[in-house]
């Protein structure tokens, strides 16, 4: 039997011993790096797939499966039985009638044909191109006065009359259509064709005619009792900029600036508002306004994310109660309740609110909603059960973000600053107007008419 030597078998296991230290170190910076690289795709992620994430941008495996849709047939079809019918009203005035007749005889056996008469109302349009020869006297005094004729139909510039002008405003911005394409719509539709410079003056120019107004709700932004506020990623040349939309009792203000903060909302309305923001969690409204009401929808839609993605943990529960709170709180203000019957229920629901705020949640999921969300706006959250007219959600103002957004994904926001302004002047009172029930393209026509009779006068 051959004899170990000692130091040689000492020597071995130094080698294995610096080997196995090296294999180590190797290991650990190799899972240091993909801990680092799993963050930071994480954190890539979460800016495409969190609880804002529209679902027409959901991938597929997140999106709702067949399997959970309701079965088919077990939804009725049509409209829920007492709401209003889908049958056009039978129209009270008509621009013409014509009376379709049929023969007397029957061309099969020659008898008589019993008739009656049905009535059938047809709505149509007529499109038809209109042009106007303006002879227009100008002059000059010997003083150097000089003078020049106007009319109320008269445009002060260019060869587009107030009803093209509101046209092609109302293809702009209702339809999102490029200057090209609407260059062609317009060809087959009247048989003559206006260049992209031309058109682009004329949205210029239909601005420049509604600006003043635009200053002035402006000015009346500060003495709004309440307003409710959102904003988006708008690009303009390239460069992240960022449209703000202020609904309050009866208009619509949008401002495109290349900022989100604080300085936005001082800006329009003072260093020390004290009315009522309504909005979501966005830290740039907070310690803005007297008083907030934050956004029930945000937090239903966190809270119902972070349980599909913790099925067993007991964030299932907050999202339960927190629904159940919500539909309790919104058929309570549907019933449009006394100043004394709120002040009853809103103890009421503060204290169930309080009470959520208050348990000991285990899960991490549900501590941070806790967290950030209900005890970071503690306050903020039952607003609208003390004063009327304030919702529960923000969707008012969501909603007219949603109006401008094919802009931004079929143009890519906008290449100056002036097509930007020009925007958001004319967008704030289409919507102004629409909120009112107002049809935005009649309103823009009286609005270009009233604007050149006050030149004439």
């Amino acid at each position: 039997m051959k004899r170990t030597n000692i130091l040689e078998e000492l020597a071995r296991l130094r080698n294995e011993l610096e080997q196995e230290k090296r294999l180590r170190r190797q290991w650990q910076e190799r899972c240091l790096q993909l801990e680092k690289e799993l963050k930071e795709t994480k954190k890539l992620l979460q800016q495409f797939l969190n609880a804002n994430t529209p679902p027409s941008r959901l991938p597929p495996q997140f999106k709702t499966s067949p399997n959970e849709r309701p079965e088919k047939g077990s939804v009725p079809r049509g409209k829920p039985e007492g709401s209003n019918g889908a049958t056009r009203e039978y129209p009270e005035e008509f621009d013409r009638k014509i009376k379709v007749k049929i023969t007397n005889q029957c061309q099969k056996c020659g008898r008589r044909i019993h008739k009656q008469i049905i009535y059938r109302p047809v709505y149509d349009i007529i499109f038809q191109k209109f042009i106007t020869e303006f002879v227009v006297e100008e002059g000059v005094c010997d003083c150097g006065e000089y003078y020049v004729g106007t009319h109320p139909e008269l445009p002060e510039r260019g060869i587009f009359g107030y009803n093209l002008q509101a046209f092609i405003t109302e293809l702009k911005h209702q339809f999102a259509g490029s200057y090209e394409r609407t260059s062609i719509f317009l060809a087959s539709l009247f048989g003559i064709c206006f260049t992209q410079t031309a058109m682009n003056d004329c949205m210029t120019r239909v601005a420049e005619q509604l600006e003043p107004s635009y200053n002035n709700l402006e000015e009346r932004l500060p003495k709004t009792k309440q307003f409710n506020s959102d904003e988006t990623a708008w690009p303009v040349n390239g460069i992240l900029w960022f449209l703000w939309l202020f609904v309050t009792t009866d208009f619509i203000f949008i401002r495109i600036t290349n900022s989100r903060s604080r300085r936005v909302l001082t800006d329009l309305f003072g260093e020390d508002y004290k009315g009522i923001c309504i909005s979501d969690c966005f830290k740039a409204y907070r310690y803005f306004a007297k008083r907030f009401q934050k956004d029930w929808i945000h937090l239903l839609r966190k809270t119902y994310f972070e349980k599909e993605k913790n099925p067993r943990a007991d964030v299932c529960e907050l999202y339960e109660q927190l629904s159940n709170l919500y539909q309790a709180m919104k058929e309570f203000l549907a019933r449009d309740p006394s100043i004394e019957v709120r002040k009853k229920e809103y103890r009421k629901f503060d204290k169930q609110l309080r009470g959520l705020k208050n348990y000991r949640w285990k899960s991490k999921s549900a501590q941070d909603i806790v967290k950030n969300w209900l005890e970071e706006y503690d306050g903020h959250w039952l607003t609208a059960i003390l004063i009327p007219g304030v919702t529960l959600d923000n969707n008012v103002a969501e909603r007219g973000i949603r109006k401008v957004i094919p802009w931004r994904k079929l143009l890519g926001g906008h290449r100056t600053w002036e097509g930007t302004k020009n925007f958001a002047i004319i967008e704030t009172h289409r919507q102004t107007w629409q909120m009112n029930g107002k049809s935005s393209y009649g309103a823009l026509v009286d609005h270009l008419r009233e604007r050149r009779k006050e030149i004439v006068i």
